[in-house]
């Protein structure tokens, strides 16, 4: 698949993609990690043992971030097990010299009288996907990309954080909301469990469900035996990982192998590569027994970090992915691309998701008129009005050329979610972000969505597939290329 050639252009094009805001946040992002060492340690039991709320008493904060796009589809085949044919992450990743400082991390924790898995009103609330590592979309190509991450396929299905303490396990989705409660042979994870419903006994993992083969892939390790894994990179907590429920021979813990009657679901671990060619291709095409939902990207170096990172990345293509693009309700492809931005409503700006908000538009003044008197009435249509110069952005058109107004009861408020179409002007792009954008105004957007508003990299990354997409190719150059 890789071996074509990459048009001259095309690597330029790439090129110019390296030196974007992208690059600059995962320079950042790097020194950040390595100046401000955290201890996630009260994190980890405040979500293992303490309802949904810290040591202190006090709610985990939610975390702002990039959209992840979870996959609807549904896995073609319900084979069991690792692919024989694709090079196990035991002897890809060595193991970590971090191993022998988190043998001697344990602690005495504080008691806790909750019942496994149950959660206090205030707890669930304050759950929210800001509880996961969220990848940035890859909208360029990092130079160290063939000697400094790993690629994994990602399988389609619900992400869910595991937490599995005092005898019980418990799986929550990005809202809280509980999926599954059972026993498993995680540490903690049922009565019958080694020290199962010890306070000190727990693990926290990043998962995806895949309910054809009822089977939890583990994508990463928070925690594991109380020993909080956070601060640790991602090449010492893969290997962690693989170590304890990769391959079902060889796993250490119980959880790898068949359901029994104390242990109602099977954890399995995709294969982890070096992202060289070889590595980049096995992921991208080797046969798994889940259905692909993409590429995921992590730098050896990085830890886990709550909320978005730019050191850990996501792509698709249409050979990796049912759904590289946005799709609508019904699963089909909108002819314009679609963005959901939050309102900002002293000025009227709308904003993407990120920490740092990036403006795209600023609303006109007659409509935003028209929604603080809570009109139901719609404008006169084809009203053509610039966008005030200060906003960054262009005029909002109303989609279809239908109505011209606000459409929606309350009139306006901070964080409003709003749908917009791309029109056919499209994004202005300067120095890898959008400084303008041509919406078309279609409505509210759904107030409950989990992931809030869309991310910069999510709408670049739509952007580009619909016009000059990042192909494996390119990639497969990057990585076989010397930075």
């Amino acid at each position: 698949v890789m071996s074509g050639q990459v048009p001259a252009a095309r690597r330029e094009s790439v090129k110019s993609r390296v030196s974007s805001q992208q690059q600059r946040r995962r320079d950042a992002a790097r020194v950040r990690q390595r100046d401000a060492r955290r201890d996630l340690t009260n994190h980890a039991r405040s979500l293992a043992l303490g309802g949904g709320e810290s040591v202190e008493g006090r709610a985990a904060p939610p975390q702002s971030g990039a959209d992840v796009m979870e996959g609807d589809a549904d896995e073609d085949r319900a084979a069991r097990g690792v692919n024989p044919d694709a090079t196990t992450a035991a002897a890809v990743l060595p193991r970590h010299p971090d191993f022998d400082i988190v043998e001697d991390q344990k602690r005495m924790h504080r008691r806790s009288n909750s019942a496994p898995g149950k959660w206090s009103r205030e707890g669930v609330a304050a759950f929210s996907e800001g509880q996961f590592m969220l990848p940035e979309w890859m909208v360029d190509v990092p130079t160290d990309l063939g000697s400094a991450w790993f690629v994994t396929p990602r399988p389609s299905g619900q992400r869910c954080l595991v937490v599995a303490s005092k005898g019980g396990t418990v799986s929550r989705l990005k809202t809280g909301r509980v999926l599954h409660r059972f026993p498993s042979a995680l540490p903690g994870g049922s009565s019958n469990t080694r020290h199962g419903k010890a306070e000190d006994t727990f693990c926290i993992l990043d998962c995806v469900f895949h309910s054809e083969q009822s089977v939890y892939y583990a994508m990463d390790c928070l925690a594991w035996n109380g020993v909080s894994l956070y601060d640790c990179a991602a090449e010492m907590r893969l290997s962690w990982l693989h170590a304890k429920l990769g391959d079902p021979s060889a796993a250490e813990c119980e959880a790898a192998n068949e359901p029994g009657a104390q242990h109602r679901y099977r954890f399995a671990v995709p294969p982890t590569q070096m992202c060289d060619a070889d590595g980049l291709l096995a992921a991208y095409q080797a046969p798994q027994p889940f259905t692909r939902d993409g590429l995921l990207f992590l730098a050896k170096d990085g830890n886990y970090e709550l909320g978005v990172t730019p050191l850990a990345m996501l792509w698709k293509d249409g050979v990796c992915s049912q759904y590289p693009l946005d799709t609508n309700s019904d699963g089909s492809t909108p002819e314009r691309q679609k963005v959901v931005l939050a309102l900002r409503a002293d000025t009227g700006d709308v904003v993407t998701g990120d920490p740092q908000p990036v403006s795209l538009a600023r609303l006109p003044a007659q409509f935003l008129a028209s929604a603080r008197k809570g009109a139901t009435d719609s404008m006169d249509d084809g009203v053509d009005v610039d966008a005030d110069a200060e906003g960054g952005g262009v005029a909002v058109q109303e989609a279809g050329g239908g109505r011209n107004g606000w459409r929606g009861s309350g009139g306006l408020r901070d964080g409003l979610l709003l749908r917009f179409a791309v029109g056919d002007t499209g994004l202005t792009i300067q120095d890898g972000l959008p400084i303008a954008a041509d919406l078309l105004y279609e409505g509210i957007a759904n107030q409950r969505r989990g992931s809030g508003a869309d991310s910069v990299t999510k709408i670049l990354f739509q952007y580009y597939a619909r016009r000059e997409p990042i192909t494996i190719e390119e990639i497969g150059a990057a990585v076989s290329s010397k930075p």
